[in-house]
């Protein structure tokens, strides 16, 4: 407004100076009384717009912005964002780093010494009010069902990432006694490292039934159900044809948690999973197709048409204790597990898993101690799946020291001393060193493995 003032006042001054002159020059009336009129009419003009202004400003000022870039208002944006939070809660990260050094010393056999890395990352979501669902990737090489190290090695080549799990899970509101399971999911049964590594996600299906007891002495019931897919046959899916059947393992275990008192909790658990058509695992290793764990289970045949000489039924009864101490920083924990395979050939088809723990790892500064021993005979278990550490899989006699130090809450230091040698070996796939008679005495093979771990 301003502005239009200063122009209409130099506009006024302009033609009344203009005016005075032609006046004072011309001395012609007439066009002295048109330059009046015009400064009039031009007078006029700017009182118009003065009055109009003011009105012109209020209603520019009441009038919303509309359009696209319109200003949103603070209650809008609240609103997406609650929405954003609402949807970023329904997803969980996971995942962890560990770096590894690990040296292997045994009698006759050169000193051998390796670096590994393991990468693992994981998400899962809330697909519902009654579905969960989630994947993970992990490190490894993709032949391997049982271990997700990589070795530095290989000229800084890039190394090998695959899908780790991939399930989803349904337990509905109303019967939250019931969970069913399918896909490529972590272990819903209670397991130890004499039937299957930790490492290891099954594929398949799971039904698990849960109830909580109202009992001083019994918390709780389960009953789990099984059908684990191990391998798909179509005519030919290895470079040995196989004809045959689908390989895999039905069954499922009954649990029961026990208190006793306020310092003992105790879970007992009996299983029996049944393996049906388990020779193409045999074929699998035979024919390098399949890596981890060599065999050592009894087998016959050669090439391409090895098969195990035993079926293979694991009837597992496993009892979990622990006892909390007078310092909450040091419970006490006692894990056994038996498995016997009655499907075998032969009589050596028993196993045995001791564990002993004290400490724990859920505070910083908070150390963990432990020991185990295994013995595992022949045919006990399917030698491919179980613990990837051991001295080997089956027909061994192991031993297992650890210690873990939680610097963070998120970074773990761990020592473990792996201690093992074959029990006999004058049977059939026994693990000797190179150049080793059959019969000879197996030396202690003692693998030391430092950890560092980073969860996030």
């Amino acid at each position: 407004m301003n502005t239009k003032l200063i122009i209409s006042a130099i506009l006024a001054v302009t033609l009344i100076g203009n005016a005075a002159a032609q006046s004072a020059a011309n001395t012609q009336a007439s066009e002295v009384a048109q330059l009046r009129q015009e400064v009039r009419e031009l007078r006029e003009t700017v009182e118009r717009l003065l009055a109009a202004q003011p009105s012109s400003r209020t209603e520019t000022s009441a009038t919303p912005a509309k359009g696209p870039n319109a200003e949103k208002t603070p209650a809008t944006t609240e609103k997406r964002l609650s929405a954003l939070e609402s949807t970023a809660a329904r997803f969980r990260f996971s995942g962890d780093i560990r770096v590894r050094s690990e040296s292997f010393f045994q009698e006759s056999v050169p000193f051998r010494h390796r670096a590994r890395i393991r990468a693992r990352l994981g998400i899962d979501s809330k697909l519902g009010e009654d579905f969960t669902g989630g994947f993970a990737i992990a490190t490894g090489s993709l032949d391997d069902p049982i271990s997700t190290n990589n070795t530095l090695t290989d000229n800084f080549t890039r190394k090998p990432i695959g899908l780790d799990r991939a399930w989803v899970s349904y337990q509905p509101g109303q019967a939250k006694w019931l969970r069913l399971t399918a896909g490529k999911f972590a272990y819903t049964w209670q397991m130890t490292p004499l039937t299957f590594d930790s490492d290891l996600n099954p594929e398949g299906f799971s039904e698990k039934f849960s109830f909580d007891v109202k009992n001083n002495i019994v918390k709780n019931i389960s009953v789990t159900a099984l059908q684990l897919v191990a391998n798909e046959v179509a005519g030919s899916n290895l470079p040995v044809r196989i004809s045959g059947e689908d390989t895999f393992a039905a069954g499922g275990q009954v649990s029961a948690r026990f208190a006793f008192g306020k310092r003992v909790l105790s879970t007992v658990s009996g299983s029996a999973l049944n393996w049906v058509n388990a020779d193409s695992v045999a074929k699998a290793l035979s024919t390098k197709v399949l890596g981890g764990n060599r065999n050592t289970n009894a087998t016959v045949g050669t090439a391409g048409n090895t098969v195990y000489a035993s079926q293979f039924l694991y009837t597992d009864f496993t009892a979990d204790t622990t006892v909390q101490t007078w310092n909450k920083k040091w419970p006490a924990r006692f894990l056994i597990d038996y498995v016997r395979n009655p499907k075998a050939a032969s009589d050596q088809n028993q196993g045995l898993w001791f564990e002993s723990t004290i400490g724990r790892q859920a505070e910083q500064n908070d150390i963990q101690l432990s020991y185990a021993i295994a013995r595992i005979e022949q045919d006990a278990v399917i030698a491919a799946f179980n613990e990837s550490d051991f001295r080997a899989p089956t027909n061994v006699l192991q031993h297992r020291l650890s210690l873990q130090w939680l610097v963070k809450k998120n970074t773990t230091v761990s020592v473990t001393n792996w201690l093992g040698h074959t029990l006999n070996t004058r049977l059939k796939n026994a693990a000797l060193p190179p150049g080793t008679a059959v019969g000879s005495k197996d030396p202690n093979l003692n693998r030391l493995q430092v950890d560092l771990i980073y969860r996030f």
